[in-house]
């Protein structure tokens, strides 16, 4: 992949431990990749027609338009939930194998973009990508309503690449068109930085020439305004309705939380500038934790600006982003696998033993085992879901219903607990009424406890969860009560 003659950046001796464009794809470490990724990720597609978690409120028993009425509502750009709406004419599972190809796909995208003028070596650029595709983190993308997010970020790196890769006019319009679609997914607003800044460090000869107004000012300048116009654009032709205007709205609390992150990785950005200013050497290895660590901090900092990670139970909101019982929260960790990464390869050289990649090695065995487990949980999920309906079936004609807890939530995925509306799919299709009010409102009723004494690795073995009903009288629970 040779620089096109007309290229805007000037050319600059390369060390001889930087990556130099080859062909595309060349060195991408496709067996490892393959395989490991299909091991941590491969699970859902032994499942592949199942609804989790919110797709049961957006799809089931729904024409497939109305999941655009709620897009709309939500004040999503209208052309989210086009691509998802396109796959299900063919069935949920079309949803479950895209994304897993797409993930991959993305791997692919970002090895390429690492190639241009980052710094990093051959070897750093496999283990980055493979850690990008493999660190435990958006497992919510199993489900079909997550798949808007799915498709953002395959548009923000392939916008990014086609930013950096090719150079003529057309290009650059057409990548900035690919970023502008992406924002879609609210959070690229904000990661929309990286490219930018790419692309500035790929331009800095002409950049740094402030005599001469040239192509590549404006170019920046566009950049740096498709977040602004994608958000005028927002509020005049797609705002949300009046029940969704709080819904990620930033807040004091909010911003301060996710901003001190950012600090911490401004300074010790300027601590590396600086340094670099005074020709003083910076070991590669604590460049990429800074970088690393900032990257991460951006991509967390519109989940913390909106309240969408937030302290509980005593725990501060930076603890949340990591718990292992994170039910569907692990959505937010949409962005951060690339700043992990390069934080993981950053330790790994500071921390080197006789040239050993110790960090790297444990941080891939630690997140291929969480990956087999929490993919197991919602394999077992997708049973579960199943053979509760089976179960609600039993009741039929036989059980008046005031109220239903899940004490079984080992077989949920990240434990997540079930919605109502995911237990009224599960009723309705076991023709049983949905109607749960509680034992004050119906007294007559029953309080059903949904239990199994079969342990995880049994029932991933036989795939049977041993589910079973505790039925209690509401009469007894009121008498308790009182």
């Amino acid at each position: 992949m040779s620089s096109a003659p007309n290229s805007a950046v000037e050319p600059e001796s390369v060390s001889s431990n930087m990556v130099k464009p080859e062909r595309m794809l060349a060195g991408f470490p496709w067996v490892s990749a393959i395989v490991l990724y299909t091991l941590s990720w491969g699970w859902p597609l032994l499942r592949p027609n199942t609804l989790y978690w919110d797709d049961w409120e957006g799809y089931f028993n729904k024409p497939l338009g109305d999941a655009f009425k709620t897009v709309t509502k939500m004040g999503r750009a209208p052309w989210a939930g086009f691509s998802e709406y396109v796959l299900l004419n063919l069935g949920t599972w079309a949803v479950t194998f895209s994304t897993f190809l797409i993930f991959f796909a993305i791997s692919l995208i970002l090895f390429e973009i690492l190639q241009h003028e980052t710094a990093l070596s051959a070897n750093h650029i496999k283990i980055v990508v493979l850690l990008f595709l493999l660190l435990p983190v958006m497992q919510a993308r199993v489900a079909v309503s997550i798949f808007d997010y799915t498709t953002s970020y395959f548009l923000f790196y392939l916008g990014w690449f086609v930013l950096v890769r090719y150079r003529s006019s057309m290009s650059f319009l057409l990548a900035c068109v690919i970023l502008f679609l992406s924002f879609k997914t609210h959070s690229f607003l904000f990661f929309i930085l990286l490219p930018f800044l790419h692309f500035g460090w790929l331009n800095r000869a002409s950049l740094l020439n402030l005599k001469k107004l040239s192509l590549v000012h404006l170019q920046v300048l566009g950049i740096a305004i498709l977040p602004v116009l994608y958000v005028i654009s927002r509020s005049l032709f797609w705002p949300p309705s009046e029940d969704w205007q709080d819904y990620q709205q930033p807040t004091r609390a909010g911003v301060l939380a996710g901003l001190w992150p950012v600090l911490i990785g401004i300074v010790g950005l300027s601590i590396i500038g600086v340094r670099r200013i005074k020709k003083k050497r910076t070991p590669l290895g604590l460049v990429l934790l800074i970088v690393g660590f900032s990257i991460t901090a951006l991509a967390l900092f519109p989940y913390f600006a909106g309240e969408l990670y937030v302290g509980y139970a005593g725990r501060p909101a930076y603890l949340t982003v990591f718990e292992f019982r994170a039910d569907w929260r692990s959505r937010h960790q949409l962005l951060m696998p690339l700043g992990l990464a390069l934080t993981v390869v950053g330790l790994n050289e500071l921390l080197k033993w006789r040239g050993k990649n110790i960090v790297v090695s444990t941080v891939l065995v630690i997140s291929v085992a969480l990956n087999m487990f929490w993919g197991s949980q919602y394999f077992l999920q997708s049973h579960k879901q199943e053979q509760l309906v089976e179960l609600f079936k039993t009741t039929k004609d036989k059980v008046e219903i005031a109220s239903v807890e899940d004490q079984t939530k080992r077989f949920n995925g990240r434990e997540s607990s079930f919605r109502s509306y995911e237990l009224n799919g599960f009723m309705t299709l076991a023709g049983i009424p949905t109607d749960r009010p509680g034992c004050d409102a119906l007294p007559s009723g029953s309080v059903l406890t949904l239990k199994s004494e079969t342990s995880y690795l049994q029932a991933l073995a036989t795939r049977d969860l041993g589910l079973y009903f505790e039925i209690k009288p509401c009469s007894e629970v009121l008498a308790q009560n009182n």
